[in-house]
């Protein structure tokens, strides 16, 4: 490695402005050891929250459509790596964005930009960079580098960004051993070392990741919202949201047949509510654009039809993810990730006129020039197991998941919903001739 690229690898890595390496490798109150071993974190109301330096005046400034030109943000990052200045916090939180509502392609300016809504941050305990007021995740620019790498690919070896969590195939073969022989009764003595055997049986469950490196805080969020939901599921988490059900009270309520039946749970991109004008140039999102599916788990990864009570499941989450990204922030990490990833399908791949004067990035897209921060890869995760006792008959559930976001195929002139109004947003949206900031109110 070239002295320079040395320097320059040594200053991206102080861009972490000195955060201990927890702080850094901990997400959604999940923390990643060296092993690759997943951990959750116990966090409190009075847990202090890790140093991270304060926004800027001009940018904690709360607005509600901020705008980031990507070609003035990348010509600002190669500035800063030409010089051998380390990123400030504005720009690896591009300017404090916690959400994309808009894209708009400026071809003749060779230009896409950003908008939503945006403000200040700090740094919460259980890891998430957040607005102090409302807790929406702001946007990160290594996740954004990552997005536009999985679009710009021109031979993927996934078709999807996501991650899996999966029990091993030894582990299901000893859990079910150790149900077999289970032929005490169940009371509150032995229902606790009931659940450490159930555990213990199942051992650690593996963690897959794709479209994205796994040493990276990308997939640290899919990995970290993807157990959360797991929490959530089978009602170790208890956001307090009225009406909220988890999966052992549901099968509370259900009848005897619902019984001993196994389900994954996961996360996928609906890419719902997007809108575009006609010409294509600008692009509109609504909604979280996420939703919970659910299938049968079956031996040897096959896979069977849902019951009913795991598919009210999840439609009740898909329903209450707004809320409950509110409460969990991992969950609107998520979400953001999401738009991340359709926003730079967008910038990539959206059909226009004249295409040889369109936006392509250079620097973030360039692994050698710009290196993202590296965390330990989430490789294990513990087994959750738990027991409910109802109507004479003993619940036992352990259940699996995993996030997809696959690509919206935006290069077709049917995807999308026209809306008229949006042709003339890409116009009004440039900067005034006075404004040469990467980014405006």
């Amino acid at each position: 490695m070239a002295r320079s690229d040395h320097i320059t690898r040594l200053l991206v890595l102080a861009a972490c402005w000195l955060l201990p390496v927890s702080a850094w490798a901990q997400v959604g109150g999940i923390r990643i050891d060296p092993q690759g071993l997943l951990h959750l974190v116990k966090v409190t109301g009075s847990s202090p929250a890790s140093a991270t330096p304060a926004a800027p005046q001009a940018i904690a400034r709360r607005h509600a459509t901020r705008t980031i030109s990507l070609k003035r943000l990348e010509q600002s990052v190669s500035e800063h790596l030409d010089a051998n200045r380390p990123l400030p916090p504005e720009i690896r939180y591009l300017a404090g964005l916690q959400r994309i509502d808009e894209v708009l392609l400026l071809p003749a300016d060779s230009d896409v930009l950003l908008v939503g809504p945006a403000a200040g941050w700090t740094r919460l305990p259980s890891g998430e960079v957040v607005d102090p007021d409302s807790r929406r995740p702001v946007l990160e620019l290594d996740d954004l580098a990552l997005a536009l790498r999985f679009a710009s690919s021109l031979q993927r070896p996934v078709s999807f960004i996501g991650c899996s969590i999966d029990p091993t195939r030894d582990g299901v073969t000893n859990y079910t051993r150790y149900m077999k022989r289970l032929s005490a009764a169940l009371n509150a003595q032995t229902i606790p070392r009931l659940v450490t055997g159930m555990q213990q049986a199942m051992g650690h469950q593996q963690v897959r990741v794709f479209g994205v490196p796994a040493d990276s805080r990308f997939a640290c969020k899919l990995v970290a919202a993807d157990f959360r939901l797991k929490r959530v599921a089978m009602g170790f988490d208890r956001p307090p949201i009225k009406g909220l059900l988890n999966y052992m009270d549901l099968l509370t309520r259900a009848s005897r047949s619902a019984v001993r039946r196994q389900h994954r749970f996961w996360f996928v991109a609906t890419h719902e509510g997007i809108s575009r004008s006609p010409d294509g140039t600008a692009w509109q999102f609504t909604g979280p654009g996420l939703a919970v599916r659910t299938a049968g788990a079956g031996d040897r990864d096959r896979v069977k039809k849902a019951s009913p009570v795991a598919r009210r499941l999840a439609t009740h989450l898909s329903e209450k993810f707004s809320e409950l990204a509110r409460h969990i922030p991992v969950f609107g990490e998520l979400d953001n990730l999401v738009r991340l990833a359709v926003a730079a399908e967008i910038a990539v791949h959206a059909p226009l006129g004249d295409s040889e004067t369109r936006w392509q990035s250079q620097v973030l897209v360039d692994a050698d020039r710009y290196q993202r921060t590296t965390m330990p890869a989430p490789q294990l995760v513990p087994s959750l197991a738990s027991v409910r006792k109802a109507r004479g008959r003993n619940w036992i559930f352990s259940v699996s998941g995993g996030v997809k976001i696959e690509p919206p195929p935006v290069q077709l002139k049917s995807f999308g919903t026209v809306d008229r109004r949006l042709e003339p947003r890409a116009q009004a949206a440039r900067p005034g001739a006075a404004t040469t900031s990467w980014w405006w109110d």
